[in-house]
């Protein structure tokens, strides 16, 4: 679930229109509710600030800023969610009475969740892009292998334009 904090924080949010696209294309609601969602930005922008505080903390090593994390407690208790047992093991169930909340609280408990396990140790932030992600080896700087090839490609080119 950890991915959900992961794509708001490195999501460019300019417009309603922007969260509705990202919410349809990951899947997470559908049309309808995507719509209604979409009408309550500010929400997700202030979550977004406050994930994205929580992260920078973290990957400092400071400590975390209260008000960011007073923020992401505050959404998460929003929606309660009930543990059931079923005949095919073990399930967890938001109870919400809008996607808005719902939506919210998933992002938060998926923060949460990335903050407060071994993972936590493994975020970064990108040296080429600024996009957080979550470190597969203990010497990776790069979100990815195109932004460590563009960060070595520039280096490159940078020595070379020195001796010259």
């Amino acid at each position: 679930m950890s991915d959900e904090a992961l794509d708001l924080a490195n999501l460019s949010l300019d417009s309603g229109g922007d969260l509705r696209g990202w919410l349809e294309e990951e899947g997470v609601l559908g049309p309808e509710e995507s719509a209604e969602v979409s009408l309550r930005l500010p929400e997700f922008l202030s979550l977004q600030a406050s994930v994205r505080e929580l992260f920078d903390a973290s990957i400092g090593g400071g400590p975390f800023p209260a008000a960011a994390l007073e923020r992401l407690n505050d959404v998460s208790a929003r929606v309660p969610r009930v543990l059931r047992f079923d005949a095919g093991g073990p399930s967890e169930t938001p109870f919400a009475a809008s996607a808005t909340p719902a939506t919210l609280a998933r992002i938060a408990w998926s923060a949460i969740e990335l903050l407060g396990v071994s993972e936590r140790s493994r975020l970064r932030r990108c040296g080429a892009c600024g996009r957080y992600f979550v470190s597969t080896r203990s010497d990776r700087r790069w979100c990815s292998d195109a932004c460590g090839n563009r960060t070595r490609v520039a280096r490159h080119h940078a020595r070379r334009q020195s001796r010259a």
